[in-house]
């Protein structure tokens, strides 16, 4: 292999103006402060010259989720590229798709008009009234082709790769799709592949390798229940990709709900899990409690039935977003001038019933190295 490469020895030829190269411009800051005053210094390997007062507000060892959407890389070789004549609006691609690059858009006719050029769209399948595209990420895609392989598209594949450099101008069809386009209620199925991926993946641009095998289920959990998601996490690939400081890859939707996560060491997860399990558990009893409480006295009419309905279905996931919101509009409105609904409103992040889960791989199941887990 030595004497091969000394054969393949070829002479590169160093542009004389790289001896008076600068620094490019500075990129602009983005207004939020964690990103601007720490994620961008560590990525840029400067972390070392931040002061320990720099980290103050994160001295309890949180750290705020979505940054990992800041970190713009452009790391593939080839990206996709859709073809809206060949597809057929399964939703596949984006299925597959380990850092959630790749996603379907569905838009109104207005906002079809106004998009860029570079995103185009057609009627959606099962949506009346609304456009349909799929939209890429160039700088956030990793290259693994996955969406390409799994596209079932009969006539000819839907999604092509194609060199990065001719797809960067799909960059700008990203950001119009995902911060101009107003979100939707799923005209779908949620519990169907093609409908669940209408749901905004609350896991997105994850540390996980090109190809990723795990990455696909986490992102698909969260756009099942994300929004009440808390995730206890043992150490392994879990804690790599899900939160390699300063890029949180969990992230919140529109509303401002998202998964709550740590990391736990491996083999104890399953009672950090269940700790975090047991004490949202009473916590809610004790809401539960106060709720009965008011109810044996007497209340406006809009107050006692939502505190009933809330109290009837405590324990039911579907729906408890909703009950949750609607529980808490009626306390808003009569807080100020009862002590019971100002003590029940400030418990209202226990409102909604959560969903606990625990991610962990064969170091924690068992032994590292035992495969079979």
């Amino acid at each position: 292999a030595i004497d091969k490469g000394i054969d393949a020895i070829v002479a590169v030829d160093v542009p004389a103006n790289w001896a008076e190269a600068g620094d490019t411009a500075a990129e602009a800051a983005t207004g939020n402060e964690f990103v601007d005053k720490l994620l961008v210094p560590m990525n840029k390997l400067e972390g070392d010259k931040l002061p320990v007062s720099a980290f103050a507000d994160y001295a309890d060892g949180t750290f705020p989720s979505g940054t990992a959407a800041y970190e713009k890389r452009g790391i593939a070789i080839d990206v996709p590229e859709w073809q809206m004549d060949t597809c057929i609006q399964c939703n596949q691609c984006a299925f597959v798709c380990p850092h959630a690059a790749i996603r379907p858009v569905l838009m109104t006719e207005e906002e079809a008009a106004k998009a860029p050029a570079t995103l185009p769209s057609k009627p959606a399948i099962g949506a009346k009234g609304l456009m349909f595209s799929m939209s890429i990420s160039p700088l956030d895609c990793t290259g693994c082709g996955n969406c390409a392989q799994v596209c079932p598209a009969p006539k000819a594949k839907a999604l092509v790769m194609k060199p990065l450099d001719t797809q960067l101008d799909k960059a700008a069809a990203w950001e119009y799709s995902q911060k101009e386009v107003a979100p939707k209620a799923n005209p779908l199925n949620k519990k169907t592949m093609k409908g669940i991926q209408f749901e905004q993946p609350l896991l997105e641009f994850s540390g996980a390798c090109a190809g990723c095998g795990e990455t696909p289920y986490a992102k698909l959990v969260t756009q099942l229940v994300g929004d009440r998601m808390m995730i206890a996490n043992a150490t392994g690939c879990t804690s790599i990709w899900g939160a390699s400081a300063p890029s949180m890859p969990y992230t919140k939707n529109c509303k401002g709900h998202g998964p709550s996560w740590a990391n736990s060491l491996f083999e104890d997860n399953a009672e950090y899990g269940l700790g975090m399990f047991l004490g949202v558990k009473q916590s809610r009893e004790r809401v539960e409690d106060m709720v009965k409480a008011m109810l044996e006295g007497e209340l406006p009419e809009d107050l006692k039935a939502a505190l009933t309905d809330w109290l009837e279905h405590v324990n039911d996931s579907e729906g408890t977003r909703e009950r949750a919101e609607a529980l808490t509009a009626v306390l808003e409105k009569y807080k100020d001038n009862c002590d019971k609904c100002a003590a029940l409103y400030d418990e209202k992040q226990f409102f909604v019933k959560r969903s606990h889960w625990i991610f962990g791989g064969d170091g924690w199941a068992y032994d590292i190295g035992y495969g079979g887990l």
